[in-house]
């Protein structure tokens, strides 16, 4: 995450700095994957979302912080997507005493909200890094299914902290800055279950240099699985989805 600047006045390099500190946004395109439905009499019955019309990619633009004090990075990044399909439910769908049927066409809606605070010791010091660390992520996640024949709805609306491991590396070459950053995390609370992962990959080019001052556009990859299992007075909604897609993004640091 951080760039090897060289101030023109005395020619030390950025990585022999005790800190510096960066942000920027990024635009990402996300295709959502997989499949999600309710346990109804003890079995769980999915619907896939290219049924349900969520497979589709759709832009949305996050936020990403980093900062560094010697070994120690600092990674935060937020992101609010949202899906919404025309399909039909190949299976019932189920919460609070309603009941959509199978065959039912719907209106759907699905939103995806990650903010997350990671940060890492960096094991190898120097122009190329490798980082290991913890942190916190909240997930927040809502899913909205209208039966379009009667107007019946269900909607699950979760939000969920989870502590957060993350593993980072870099490598520079020239004026381009290579990163990836891996992280997983999984809780279990009071019979819901959540487990997350995310690869975050990315070529960054620094089109601006000026002593200790930088600007770089990057281009990425996101690879997000997610498996959810959220459990209600008389049923539960289970779900095993992913998000992929490519991202651009602007930087700027110091």
């Amino acid at each position: 995450m951080n760039m090897s600047f060289v101030y023109a006045e005395d020619n030390v390099k950025e990585s022999d700095r005790k800190w510096s500190i960066e942000g920027g946004v990024r635009y990402s395109l996300l295709t959502p994957g997989g499949k999600m439905g309710s346990v109804v009499n003890g079995e769980t019955k999915y619907s896939n979302l290219s049924d349900l019309g969520l497979d589709s990619a759709e832009g949305a633009f996050g936020i990403s912080l980093g900062g560094r004090y010697k070994r120690v990075r600092l990674f935060f990044a937020g992101q609010q997507s949202s899906f919404s399909g025309e399909g039909v439910t190949t299976e019932d769908i189920e919460k609070g005493g309603i009941t959509i049927p199978a065959g039912t066409a719907l209106d759907t809606t699905m939103d995806l909200g990650i903010n997350s605070l990671v940060v890492t010791y960096n094991l190898i010091p120097g122009e190329h890094e490798l980082g290991i660390g913890a942190g916190l992520m909240v997930m927040n996640f809502k899913v909205s299914y209208t039966a379009k024949n009667s107007g019946a709805n269900i909607t699950i609306d979760e939000t969920t902290p989870m502590p957060l491991l993350a593993i980072s590396g870099t490598a520079r070459w020239q004026k381009f800055v290579f990163q990836g950053v891996i992280g997983g995390a999984a809780v279990n609370y009071d019979g819901n279950k959540v487990a997350y992962g995310s690869v975050d990959v990315t070529a960054r080019y620094m089109f601006y240099q000026r002593q200790n001052k930088g600007g770089l556009v990057s281009l990425g990859y996101r690879y997000i699985p997610l498996k959810m299992d959220f459990s209600y007075e008389n049923n539960a909604f289970k779900a095993d989805i992913d998000f992929a897609g490519p991202y651009l993004g602007l930087r700027f640091a110091y």
